[in-house]
């Protein structure tokens, strides 16, 4: 499976944070988690990548 773009991440990072001004912190972190284990399965794992991640979903990296 080929890397996510930054643009990707940050499209998949706005609807956790979309999700979590409608619907709640619960899912948000649902959706920032999945995201966060779709990152990990393709490698987006480097520092540019968890920051891309952390401004555009507004949860942590649980590492």
């Amino acid at each position: 499976m080929a890397k996510m773009t930054q643009e990707e991440i940050r499209i998949a990072g706005q609807a956790a944070k979309d999700a979590y001004y409608n619907e709640g912190y619960d899912a948000g972190k649902k959706i920032a988690d999945q995201l966060e284990g779709e990152m990990i399965r393709r490698g987006n794992t480097s520092s540019d990548d968890k920051y891309t991640f952390r401004a555009s979903t507004s949860y942590s990296w649980s590492d």
